[in-house]
């Protein structure tokens, strides 16, 4: 969600397409906790803390998008999951993403994390 934010970006223009198009259509999207909280880090170093603010904002205030929280268990998961991929540099966020959308059937993911695809994810764009 960053680099469809980002108009200095070199993914922007992929990303913002994509993103409009996830919007305008009628699935809801989910979004974890620690998640939204990486978009926002990322948006406060490299824009700015109105601007990530503003995107935080827009995220939690849709209609459209689903906070989730996955809690303790889904970390003890996804240390389990880091451990059986020792020499992988997957993200703590990343891993617990993966553990989450298991669980919850999900089977795509918006992301330029090329990371989800080896875990066998779809991505988009």
């Amino acid at each position: 969600m960053y680099e469809a934010a980002d108009r200095t970006a070199s993914r922007h223009g992929a990303a913002a397409v994509a993103l409009r198009q996830l919007f305008s259509g009628k699935a809801k999207l989910t979004i974890s906790d620690l998640v939204l909280a990486e978009v926002h880090g990322l948006t406060l170093g490299r824009i700015g803390p109105a601007q990530a603010l503003e995107l935080t904002d827009r995220i939690v205030g849709s209609g459209r998008v689903e906070l989730v929280s996955p809690g303790v268990e889904s970390l003890h998961q996804a240390l389990d999951l880091l451990r059986a991929r020792p020499g992988r540099r997957i993200s703590l966020v990343d891993a617990t993403s993966f553990v989450t959308m298991r669980a919850a059937g999900i089977e795509t993911a918006f992301t330029l994390d090329e990371d989800f695809a080896a875990e066998g994810f779809t991505t988009i764009p």
